[in-house]
């Protein structure tokens, strides 16, 4: 009786071994899979390397989103007082030039969208859509005119 349970106990040990083997030599001899799975701890300093490379462009990433997210609130403030009246559009298209200075990529989708002989003109039409597109649409016509009016203005001046 004792032999029978003996046996019990070490045919799932047997089987559980065979099963490792089975996996292991399937993971060598399969080394993509191997990669597939995650198993493939001979390249655990490819991994690391892997990582790091991650973890350096995720910092990077990380503060490229900082920059465009203060981009962002910077020109949110400059149109709110563009459309209380506390600022012209000259002054707006200003500071607009300014912070896309730093990004040539950001004048070039300007040129790109917006129309105009120059590019302050171009900026300023940018300028009006921001401001526009943040103005309740009962005031977006009064607001409309005004930039409008201000633009022309802006460019008889020269």
């Amino acid at each position: 009786m004792t032999k029978l349970f003996a046996n019990l106990q070490t045919r799932p040990r047997i089987v559980t071994a065979a099963l490792f083997a089975v996996a292991f030599v399937a993971l060598v001899s399969h080394p993509t899979l191997a990669k597939s799975l995650g198993a493939d701890v001979w390249n655990v300093s490819n991994l690391r390397e892997q990582v790091r490379v991650a973890t350096d462009e995720s910092a990077r990433l990380s503060a490229e989103d900082d920059t465009v997210l203060n981009r962002i609130a910077v020109k949110e403030s400059i149109v709110r007082e563009l459309i209380e009246g506390r600022a012209t559009l000259t002054e707006a298209t200003d500071r607009f030039t300014q912070l896309n200075a730093a990004r040539p990529q950001a004048m070039d989708a300007i040129r790109f969208a917006f129309p105009g002989t120059t590019d302050r003109e171009k900026t300023a039409r940018n300028v009006i859509s921001f401001a526009l597109g943040r103005t309740p649409p009962a005031a977006r016509a009064a607001l409309s005119a005004r930039l409008e009016a201000e633009f022309q203005q802006a460019v008889a001046a020269g």
